[in-house]
């Protein structure tokens, strides 16, 4: 039996669903250090792109949706307290909101649109994100993310961050899989090879680290390499969101969400049992497949968002993309590289644009949206029908899977 359940049984999930809706237009800027480029500057440059590109008045925009920025507390004041729709003057706007869960922000906000939409509250929704860290001292910057997920009391006093964490759990799924440090720092030659044809990356035209580089950079912890970790960057995107019979009637490429599951796992990183988050991966995946109405065979890209490298073999084991102890070495083997057979993370996760806060997840729906309407470029994928997507709450408290399709 595939992973996604039969399809007369899908259909039936599919039924009780509570409204299906639609991305139809994207905005992006290009992430880079550019201190000059302030979050206003990218947030009207983002928004005003998604609006036009939807071909949806911008008066006809209802609601709007915030990322909440990470670490940024001046521009999360006014996006918190209504000053977007105001300052872009969207006079139609009935409803306005931030969300915040860490790198599952964009899924939720995603979700908000939908229940307002399936409310009827508001027919255009917009979501959109902006991440300036370039302007922010670095003692601040290491502070906020020593702090950010991290239990005050029973992690944080103890050293424990994101890189021990990545370490940790990098460390585990060697032994158990026999993986060798070459397999993993493979990782990072693949996402960074999508990453080279991305125009928005930091790395567009830059050619993919070797293994060899990857090994020879400085070690954080063991086995975590430092172009293992994740740089800071700034960045933004936008998405306006319509229902699915909106985005039909208005009759250009859209990018249709189709089934969605979640599962909570621990807000405590130590204390996260790792044999539950591994199910909760591939439950969530089945039930999303199942409530879309399509098999894994069925999907044309993975667009995995994990934030580190090494934690993409095991995605790709628990999503059945891998055999169980196989995924490093798929990596190794090229197959989820740019030119390779398996369509994986096609901006490169965060090792490709940079750990922007919460704005890694929310420049992988953009992708998403961009493959499904076909016009992702030299990355994009031959007739591209579904696509899996999923997001993970800061430390990796979740994991929420979407399911998107080209047609309703």
């Amino acid at each position: 039996m595939s992973i996604g359940g039969g399809a007369a049984d899908a259909g039936k999930v599919r039924g009780t669903s509570v409204g299906d809706i639609a991305i139809v237009g994207i905005g992006e800027v290009p992430t880079a250090s550019m201190p000059e480029r302030t979050p206003w500057d990218i947030v009207f440059d983002t928004c005003i792109e998604a609006v036009e590109d939807s071909g949806i008045g911008k008066d006809e925009i209802q609601g709007v949706i915030s990322v909440a920025p990470i670490a940024q507390p001046v521009i999360e004041t006014e996006l918190a307290y209504g000053q977007l729709p105001e300052r872009l003057g969207l006079r139609g706007v009935r409803d306005c909101a931030m969300v915040n869960a860490g790198g599952a922000s964009t899924s939720n906000a995603l979700r908000l649109a939908e229940q307002w939409i399936a409310s009827g509250i508001a027919d255009s929704v917009l979501v959109q994100q902006v991440t300036v860290h370039s302007t922010m001292p670095l003692a601040q910057q290491i502070d906020a993310f020593a702090r950010a997920g991290v239990d005050m009391q029973w992690e944080y006093p103890y050293g424990t961050t994101y890189n021990i964490i990545m370490g940790l759990l990098a460390n585990r799924y060697m032994y158990e899989s026999g993986a060798s440090a070459e397999d993993m720092a493979s990782v990072v030659t693949a996402l960074r090879s999508w990453a080279e044809h991305d125009p928005y990356s930091l790395f567009y035209g830059r050619p993919a680290p070797s293994v060899e580089q990857v090994l020879g950079s400085e070690l954080l912890n063991t086995p975590l390499h430092k172009r293992e970790s994740n740089v800071l960057a700034d960045g933004g995107a936008a998405l306006v969101v319509v229902s699915a019979q909106k985005a039909k009637e208005l009759g250009t490429p859209a990018a249709y969400k189709l089934g969605d599951s979640s599962r909570y796992f621990s807000g405590t990183c130590v204390a996260r049992d790792f044999d539950t988050v591994a199910d909760g991966v591939r439950v969530t995946a089945a039930e999303a497949m199942a409530r879309a109405g399509v098999a894994r065979e069925d999907i044309d890209l993975w667009n995995v968002y994990v934030a580190y490298p090494l934690a993409h073999p095991l995605m790709a084991e628990n999503l059945g993309v891998a055999p169980a102890g196989q995924g490093a070495r798929y990596f190794a083997e090229g197959r989820m590289s740019f030119g390779g057979d398996i369509a994986w993370s096609t901006i490169g996760d965060a090792p490709g644009r940079g750990h922007t806060g919460s704005g890694v997840g929310t420049a992988c729906y953009v992708e998403t949206a961009r493959q499904l309407m076909g016009r992702a470029g030299r990355r994009q994928v031959a007739d591209c029908r579904f696509v899996y997507q999923n997001s993970a709450g800061g430390s990796g408290f979740n994991n929420i899977a979407t399911i998107w399709g080209r047609d309703a």
